[in-house]
């Protein structure tokens, strides 16, 4: 009878162990997720230069690694996914187009710092997944 007691206690409190971590393993992706919105939310209508740009390309595509964002079938642009995929895009005053992330890191950053390293850039936009609102994509404009 204590064997049987005993192995059910066991049981309960194995399932609470679990039923805890993954509480917390969930609490600490909500902190996660809410840093970097904040962040993310704090360029907005915010002038950067582009040193500080190309920290925020940086730090986005380190992100999307971290969240295991898949990429292209040529393995240069991350997918958009509906929970945590980021993409961010810039808009240059000499070009009508809208540049990915992926080609301005893909083209050498010291490049584009020793271009645009002076520049002020704009984030104009910012966009929310509609699943998750942790943010979608930022859209930045040289001004």
């Amino acid at each position: 009878m204590k064997k049987y007691v005993l192995i059910i206690l066991m049981i309960v409190l194995i399932l609470l162990l679990v039923i805890g971590y993954s509480f917390y393993n969930y609490n600490q992706a909500q902190a996660f997720y809410k840093k970097i919105n904040e962040d993310y939310a704090s360029y907005y209508n915010k002038e950067v230069v582009g040193t500080t740009l190309i920290s925020i390309i940086n730090r986005t595509i380190d992100i999307n690694e971290k969240n295991s964002i898949e990429k292209d079938e040529n393995d240069i642009y991350y997918l958009e996914n509906e929970e945590d995929s980021i993409k961010l895009y810039v808009k240059f005053l000499e070009d009508d187009r809208t540049i990915p992330m992926e080609d301005i890191a893909e083209k050498e950053t010291e490049n584009f710092v020793q271009y645009y390293g002076t520049a002020s850039f704009k984030c104009t936009e910012i966009e929310y997944h509609e699943k998750t609102n942790n943010v979608k994509a930022l859209y930045f404009e040289q001004i």
